[in-house]
């Protein structure tokens, strides 16, 4: 029986879907906490009040939220926060299949409807801080921080798996700030970040879809030679292979790379009561540069597997997915962020924070292969979103502060480009959290945190959106995700 030379082109899933936009030192779902691919917290005092103290000022751990608040800190002082996240993230399939456009197939089912997956697993998150005030007007800081990112690890049979079954995004921040006093009531911060950028992701690649309509096109080469027999024949095989995960490749995605950024704060010490606050951070450019490593199945024939590994990338359908090295663009979003807090006695504060972010830069995910591989192309159509918070301290002893916060935070992903990569939602975050004086130089925080999505159904289809040239799976992953995180901070501050 004939196999077929050259199988049609397959519209490609681009191979990054993990590097969409930073990363982080070790995280599992950070994306349970905050919109997007950022983590929710850097700081356990912070996390007490759902991220509304960016005015308080209360020890080095403000370099995150303020840097400018920085000149209310005495001597050197430091702060070491360690942050334990478990998410529970919960995909229910509703159908999912694979098309073949153009071969009069029926969509194939790649999934049993109901079928469930819990892609996350808890995770511990360290950052760490320092201060120095120099004079009455002039300090110095040091952060060392996780910015953003997330890790999801889904089973090799599942329904979306030709569009991710695993990624692992992981970022570092080295954030070094100047801080000058120029009057009794305004601070005024700069800082410069260091970031590292590294991401990882597999996914299944559904080679049978490839075999399949290379043998249709010679079914009808054979229908064409007055042979109609040979083409029911084949017909039948392109049936049987079509949807067949027998016939799943896999490809594997790393990159990495450094890169800077800078920030600026302001803090206006309206009454000894009052303070107002605002920071800017700035987006990130990166180009994450790695490989990429393809696998087919070994029960290929000879002439499918030549056209899959065929250079170069060409319209007769000769694919070059060969081992090669790979590269993606992306910028982190800038920051905006507008803080409060009002000492209203000894006793309780109110705080808040409105924080913009500019997710919008991602529109578009463009990764260029090394090869002659065609680049890959996905839409993200991602929005510009806010965050706002509310919260309160109460002075329950002299050594004793409980805090306690509410926070909103708006997904910059849409119902309609939602991904496996990123099954994000709008979310309400609730937060409690207490300061310790151990000492006269030595306090602890702890922080409990509990974050709600709201259900986010995902139909995603694989398609790239009729971009050109593209070797899409034309799979589309339905169901639905529930999904809800609890988290525990613990800080230890210090003066010296």
């Amino acid at each position: 029986m004939p196999h077929p030379s050259h199988p049609r082109p397959l519209p490609r899933r681009p191979a990054f879907p993990l590097l969409l936009l930073c990363a982080s030192l070790s995280l599992a779902a950070a994306s349970a906490q905050a919109s997007g691919y950022r983590f929710g917290t850097q700081s356990a005092a912070a996390e007490g009040t759902a991220n509304a103290n960016g005015a308080e000022g209360a020890d080095a751990s403000t370099l995150f939220a303020n840097p400018a608040a920085i000149t209310r800190l005495k001597g050197l002082q430091v702060s070491g926060v360690l942050d334990y996240v478990n998410p529970t993230v919960r995909f229910t399939d509703a159908g999912s299949v694979i098309s073949l456009p153009g071969s009069g197939f029926q969509p194939r089912p790649i999934s049993v409807a109901g079928d469930q997956q819990t892609p996350t697993k808890a995770t511990l998150v360290p950052h760490a801080y320092l201060s120095y005030q120099a004079s009455d007007t002039l300090a110095y800081g040091l952060g060392l921080f996780v910015p953003s990112g997330a890790k999801l690890d889904y089973a090799n049979g599942w329904g979306g798996r030709y569009n991710l079954n695993t990624v692992e995004l992981k970022a570092f921040a080295l954030n070094p700030n100047i801080a000058w006093k120029p009057s009794r009531q305004v601070s005024l911060a700069f800082g410069l970040t260091a970031e590292y950028m590294q991401g990882d992701l597999a996914r299944a690649v559904p080679y049978g879809s490839v075999y399949a309509a290379g043998l249709l096109a010679a079914a009808q080469q054979a229908a064409a030679g007055g042979a109609p027999g040979l083409a029911q024949q084949l017909q039948l095989q392109a049936s049987q292979v079509f949807g067949n995960a027998a016939f799943d490749g896999n490809v594997a995605i790393h990159g990495k790379d450094w890169a800077l950024g800078a920030n600026l704060a302001l803090l206006w010490e309206v009454d000894e009561a009052t303070r107002l606050g605002l920071t800017w951070r700035s987006g990130i450019s990166h180009k994450l540069k790695g490989t990429a490593d393809w696998t087919q199945p070994s029960n290929l024939p000879a002439n499918v597997l030549a056209v899959i590994t065929g250079a170069p990338y060409d319209e007769h359908g000769n694919r070059d997915h060969n081992d090669s090295g790979a590269s993606v663009s992306v910028k982190t979003p800038d920051s905006v962020s507008l803080q409060a807090f009002h000492q209203f006695n000894a006793r309780f504060a109110l705080m808040a924070d409105a924080t913009w972010t500019r997710q919008s830069t991602l529109q578009q995910l463009r990764i260029e292969f090394d090869n002659t591989t065609a680049p890959s192309i996905t839409p993200e159509h991602w929005r510009d979103v806010w965050r706002l918070s509310l919260g309160a301290s109460w002075r329950a002893t002299p050594e004793l502060l409980l805090r306690a916060g509410l926070s909103h935070d708006k997904s910059p992903v849409s119902a309609q480009w939602r991904s496996p990569a990123l099954p994000d939602s709008d979310r309400t975050w609730y937060a409690l959290g207490a300061n310790y004086q151990l000492t006269a130089n030595t306090s602890v925080d702890l922080a409990l945190g509990y974050v709600k999505l709201r259900d986010a159904p995902m139909q995603a289809t694989d398609d790239a959106e009729g971009i050109t040239p593209c070797n899409c799976s034309y799979a589309t992953v339905r169901g639905n995700y529930s999904s809800s995180a609890t988290s525990v901070g613990l800080q230890l501050n210090h003066k010296f």
